[in-house]
């Protein structure tokens, strides 16, 4: 996939994009960087800076402010309304940019949540430490216990914290 370095004059997103990529995640129309693939790959953050001063671009919002916005609202024209309150009121944008950013860790948390309520549990302790018995295992029962082993070779899961097996 050919690359080209671009930067978004609106949140000031920077890198290597798909060739024909003109449109950012906040709704900016992207500008090409004058230089090769090769030569962005080489320049330091310094000369990167320099280079967009040069093209007298200055962002009208940060990338991290208009990611966390978006992350949560999934809407370029609530990033462009926030643009516009910081321009009209900065200590309003701060406060409402202060409840986009915890709505953004409540989602987060909620992820983790999800995941780790996901885990297999025990049904007698409530415990995650819980493993799969492997099939050499029911083997071993039935060859040292025999037809006794059959209880013991329908279990599939064991709890590693008080030992139940389901």
């Amino acid at each position: 996939m050919a690359l080209e370095a671009r930067i978004c004059p609106k949140c000031g997103g920077k890198g290597l994009v798909p060739v024909g990529s003109k449109k950012c995640f906040c709704g900016g129309d992207m500008v090409l960087f004058n230089v090769t693939k090769d030569e962005y790959v080489k320049m330091s953050d310094y000369e990167i800076d320099r280079m967009i001063e040069e093209m007298n671009i200055h962002p009208l919002i940060s990338k991290d402010d208009a990611l966390a916005i978006y992350t949560v609202t999934r809407s370029t024209e609530i990033i462009d309304a926030m643009i516009e309150l910081k321009q009209k009121d900065i200590i309003e944008y701060g406060l409402k940019l202060a409840q986009f950013k915890t709505q953004l860790e409540q989602q987060k948390s909620a992820r983790e949540k999800v995941k780790t309520d996901n885990r297999l549990k025990c049904p007698t302790c409530g415990s995650t430490k819980v493993i799969r018995i492997p099939g050499l295992s029911k083997a071993t029962w039935i060859a040292l216990q025999g037809v006794y082993s059959i209880g013991k070779i329908s279990k599939t899961f064991q709890c590693m914290n008080c030992g139940y097996k389901w």
